[in-house]
């Protein structure tokens, strides 16, 4: 009811403002004023009878009867000839036009509107040509070819429909691909964690069954099975928080209370907590950290791991006579944070993926007895700094050691 409403009122106002302009041309057409109120109310009437009708006929639910775009546009050029035609013989009669002459107006109004339907079915072909593209497109794409575009023609709407259906197709078919991308690291990312599962789980079960064997005859060689198991079930534990960690980014619900924290403290705990094992492997670690760098924003436990994750990475690719270096330095209103190594960097095309769930490179694939895992640390490290609002990266060279680089806010 409020939709006829709106288009009654409309009409009105379309009549009322086409009438005055028709009014003003006659005056400037030289009609008398005083036959102006005449011509006024002959051409409300008969304008308002032929625009009522037409209104009606013109409505979606009835010219939409007529099938396609080029049958539609027929029979509005057919509706609006008709208006013309009812309004001329309104306009006969009160001019007293004889019929000799009657006759010959409706013939060329015959004539012109056979021209104007002929003109109007012309351009409704491509028109309707470049509609069932669009159409045949969203087929395609229906059956599964997202990346199916149409060309554009034009310059009108129907050209901006082309263009906007050309940006989803682009948009479905590189959400496709990210959801095979995201469906193989998943698998990848099922394999990796089943099996750094199943080594501590074997480990575990093993030892405990050489001593519920009674395998272990002396405290010593108990001690160390148990102490073996143990250690087993922590890098298990490990692994399972790193699991859950993860699926806490990955579900957006990872909220970090962030406070005014010192950096360099942070920073020298790292290094004095990885340094019995920088030792063991003969790697110099390094720590570097500008005075202006402190305080930073931040939740001191996640990014204390943060450092650790990317600290214990550098090391497990750094060899012999290797450097571990941790820095700091302001940048405008962020603090920039690297840890950089001497070891065997990372491939070009491997650059991409290492902040990928499960990815590793091919060098570190081969991890030792002390770094279990399953490829997961520096995707948790990235997703722990960017939920402090900075940013994560890595540069690298083979051969020449690799440069991981993320930001925080100062405070």
């Amino acid at each position: 009811m409020k939709r006829l409403l709106r288009t009654a009122s409309f009409a009105l106002l379309f009549l009322a403002g086409s009438l005055a302009l028709a009014v003003f041309a006659a005056s400037l057409f030289g009609i008398p004023m005083s036959d102006l109120e005449s011509v006024a109310l002959l051409l409300g009437v008969a304008g308002g009878g032929s625009g009522l009708l037409a209104l009606l006929l013109i409505r979606p639910a009835v010219l939409g009867r007529l099938g396609g775009v080029r049958a539609q546009l027929v029979g509005a050029g057919l509706i609006g000839n008709l208006l013309l035609l009812g309004m001329m013989l309104a306009s006969a009669r009160a001019m007293f036009i004889s019929g000799h002459d009657l006759a010959l107006l409706l013939t060329m109004l015959t004539f012109a509107a056979t021209l104007s339907i002929g003109f109007g079915l012309l351009y409704a072909m491509p028109l309707s040509s470049r509609i069932q593209r669009v159409r045949a497109g969203t087929e395609r794409i229906a059956g599964g070819e997202l990346g199916s575009e149409v060309r554009v023609e034009g310059h009108d709407e129907v050209a901006g429909l082309a263009g906007d259906f050309n940006r989803m197709a682009r948009a479905l078919e590189d959400a496709a691909e990210r959801e095979r991308g995201v469906e193989g690291a998943r698998r990848d990312l099922v394999a990796a964690v089943s099996h750094d599962l199943r080594t501590p789980l074997a480990a575990t079960r093993a030892l405990i069954e050489a001593l519920a064997d009674g395998v272990a005859q002396d405290p010593q060689t108990e001690k160390r099975y148990l102490s073996s198991a143990s250690r087993e079930l922590e890098h298990l534990s490990r692994l399972v928080d790193d699991l859950f960690e993860l699926a806490r980014i990955d579900a957006g619900v990872l909220g970090l209370s962030l406070e005014k924290a010192s950096l360099h403290d942070l920073i020298s705990d790292t290094i004095s907590s990885f340094q019995p094992q920088a030792d063991r492997r003969g790697v110099r670690l390094l720590g570097e950290i500008a005075g202006e760098v402190d305080p930073v924003l931040a939740n001191p436990p996640r990014l204390q791991r943060v450092l650790h994750n990317l600290v214990s990475n550098a090391l497990r690719h750094t060899p012999l006579d290797g450097t571990v270096a941790l820095s700091a330095a302001p940048e405008g209103r962020m603090v920039r944070v690297e840890v950089s190594d001497t070891g065997e960097g990372i491939a070009a095309e491997d650059l991409p993926r290492v902040f990928e769930r499960s990815f590793r490179g091919e060098q570190s694939r081969a991890r030792p007895d002390d770094a279990p895992g399953a490829g997961l640390g520096l995707a948790i490290a990235r997703g722990l700094v960017e939920a402090h609002g900075g940013t994560m990266d890595v540069e690298s060279e083979p051969g020449h050691g690799a440069r991981f680089r993320f930001t925080l806010k100062r405070a």
